[in-house]
């Protein structure tokens, strides 16, 4: 593929991804409501998914990827590349858990303090990104780099390594196996609370008995949860996930690592809707979320777009449509009780509906 045809492709998706991320960044900060957990989590995944399309904008602009660079310089002109896109690997692990959290635990995934709670989930991402980073730093090759990418940084398997910098074959092993565990890990957590969240309505629904304002309320809370964590997982396993296998599977196939380098530009462009999807997920799916977004439209277009956007009320996050059977609207049938008198000897007629607790 043609490097111009590839830069035409993707530094458009960079420069919109760029803008997505940074508008769910300044959302969050500037509404408290928009603070919870998941929007939280989905806050860190923004910060990572920004610096990496700044970064591969850099590397477009001074046109690093199709220069001749030894593994260690094309290592550090990708040094935060190298590291959020790695810790934005193992975040969507700590994502998925916080799903499962939701579903199977929800009572005490309410209760956790907010702050620890994402620091903890944190963790994980963050130690799986310094090890792969410092392993990348100790082992990189000092060799040309076929392809400017920090994970083709190593000797191909058909030179002998005589130097001491360069990776050796199971350091390298090690790393690329570990995304794709973490990758399907991922995947499986999903799948299993997916089949937790059905297993789970379907119960809902034989119990009708059960107050049905009260019901739909918590139903459809979770149903938004539980949603928009899932789009972004789905999207996340048919980009990155598919890629990385994609990637270990071209390294085990090929004996040469030039040989692999005429498929990267579609590997990069696999990539790309994951680290642009943040903002279109909570747009679609979020109405506090696509306020706040239409607020920044509104001042970037000095006041053309979304003009009434102020004067809005904030919108509910239940807005989702009932169904037949975890969503029944109440029958409200009025019931007339005997009028009361209180003290003052002025009779009262109390009128409730029915699923009304009292």
């Amino acid at each position: 593929m043609d490097q111009y045809l590839i830069e035409s492709i993707i530094g458009p998706m960079m420069v919109l991804g760029a803008f997505g991320n940074l508008n769910v960044i300044v959302a969050v900060i500037r509404k408290k409501v928009l603070r919870t957990k998941g929007a939280m989590l989905v806050f860190v995944l923004a910060i990572s998914h920004f610096i990496c399309n700044i970064s591969e904008l850099k590397v477009l602009i001074f046109r690093l990827r199709f220069q001749s660079l030894t593994g260690r310089e094309c290592f550090l002109y990708n040094v935060p590349y190298s590291f959020c896109v790695m810790f934005q690997s193992a975040l969507f692990l700590s994502m998925a858990l916080d799903l499962c959290f939701c579903i199977m635990l929800p009572i005490k995934h309410m209760l956790w303090p907010k702050t620890k709670y994402i620091l903890i989930m944190c963790i994980m991402p963050t130690c799986f990104a310094l090890i792969v980073f410092f392993l990348n730093f100790l082992f990189v090759t000092d060799e040309n780099a076929p392809y400017c990418a920090f994970m083709l940084i190593r000797t191909p398997k058909t030179q002998e390594v005589n130097n001491d910098s360069a990776m050796d074959d199971g350091v390298f092993e090690t790393i690329s196996t570990s995304v794709v565990v973490c990758n399907i890990l991922t995947l499986l957590i999903t799948v299993v609370s997916v089949f937790v969240a059905i297993r789970k309505s379907q119960d809902m629904r034989n119990h009708r008995h059960s107050t049905v304002n009260r019901r739909n309320s918590v139903v459809d809370e979770r149903r938004k949860v539980f949603r928009s964590t899932f789009y972004m997982m789905a999207i996340y396993i048919f980009s990155w996930m598919m890629s990385s296998i994609c990637f270990r599977v071209l390294f085990a196939y090929f004996e040469n690592e030039q040989d692999i380098v005429p498929y990267m530009p579609f590997l990069a462009i696999i990539t790309m809707p994951n680290f642009c999807q943040a903002f279109f997920v909570t747009y679609f799916r979020s109405p506090r979320f696509r306020k706040a977004y239409r607020e920044h439209f509104h001042w970037l277009t000095c006041g053309c777009l979304y003009r009434d956007v102020f004067s809005q009320p904030e919108t509910k996050e239940n807005t989702s449509k009932p169904d037949s059977a975890t969503n029944q609207q109440p029958i409200t049938e009025a019931v007339e009780k005997k009028p009361k008198e209180n003290s003052n000897g002025v009779r009262k007629t109390v009128r409730i509906s029915e699923g009304t607790i009292i």
